[in-house]
């Protein structure tokens, strides 16, 4: 995650208390560990347990108070343990528990002297279980926590262009085309999609100029460094020309296909929209696709 959302998470953590705060501890380890994974247990008389890691046969306990003072933490760690000793100890031998703050040496060695080596769960470690989740399920408790989307799209356009500089090269030469010849993006698009196609195409482009994902493409883009940028777009370019085969249209679908398995989820239709406007964004700017009107010229002179 970025700092922003990152950042944003850990405020919303840190505002839900009671019975919210253990709700939302549910949802992130059902995610975590599946159903099959962690049991689920009512809210009231659960006799000290708020939930089970079924696999390491460990018992969470979930503390979200308004006002969290030491005091109020160790009269609430005893008392959840001495629930969990009488009722769960024997059956389930492991211990854990969870706070809505970033948790201190003194909570540390509270924790400790009740069970050795029981694991206390803060904001910290709460985020870096978020962080391992993946992309969609993570956008889940996003909207779970309502943060806007807009720090969710510029996390994951960032994951994609942090992971496109993974491993690639640095480019000798800079990617430059041509502007003689260069001509309009709907223009472009009718020279590279068949005529059936044409209407489709440009009203994607159209769709996502208005809502803005364009611009949010190439805003994050303006933080990078232009030898970083020519390295994200040789990164493309040789997936393009590499991995894909046949029509425009059928390249464009097999690279968006390539990356959405790579970064998520054949059914992540979110994250299918961030990689889509980052590939149309290129075709705008002419790094995909036929980019100038000769070479639609030469093309169907050699049909």
């Amino acid at each position: 995650m970025n700092n922003p959302l990152r950042n944003i998470f850990k405020l919303q953590i840190k505002t839900l208390t009671g019975f919210d705060f253990q709700d939302f501890v549910v949802d992130l380890f059902l995610l975590k560990y599946g159903e099959q994974g962690f049991t689920v247990i009512r809210k009231k008389k659960d006799k000290g347990c708020d939930g089970i890691i079924n696999g390491e046969k460990r018992v969470i306990a979930c503390y979200g108070p308004e006002d969290a003072t030491q005091k109020k933490f160790e009269d609430k760690a005893d008392d959840d343990f001495k629930d969990y000793q009488n009722n769960w100890g024997k059956k389930y031998p492991k211990w854990m528990f969870i706070v809505n703050q970033d948790i201190s040496p003194a909570q540390i060695n509270k924790i400790e002297s009740l069970k050795s080596g029981t694991p206390l769960l803060g904001t910290q470690q709460i985020l870096s279980i978020i962080e391992g989740l993946k992309n969609d399920q993570r956008r889940k408790l996003a909207k779970y926590l309502k943060i806007e989307d807009e720090f969710i799209s510029s996390d994951y356009l960032g994951e994609i262009f942090e992971d496109l500089l993974k491993g690639s090269e640095t480019a000798l030469d800079n990617i430059k085309y041509d502007t003689k010849g260069r001509i309009n993006t709907e223009e472009k698009i009718a020279i590279n999609y068949d005529k059936s196609d044409i209407e489709e195409a440009i009203n994607e482009y159209g769709l996502l100029m208005e809502s803005g994902s364009l611009k949010k493409v190439s805003d994050l883009l303006f933080g990078y460094e232009d030898e970083e940028i020519d390295r994200m777009k040789h990164r493309i370019l040789y997936d393009y020309s590499n991995l894909t085969i046949g029509s425009f249209k059928t390249r464009l679908k097999q690279l968006t296909e390539h990356y959405l398995v790579k970064y998520s989820s054949e059914n992540d239709d979110d994250y299918l929209h961030y990689i889509r406007t980052v590939l149309i964004y290129l075709f705008e700017q002419c790094l995909i696709g036929r980019k100038i009107k000769q070479e639609n010229d030469i093309a169907a002179s050699r049909k």
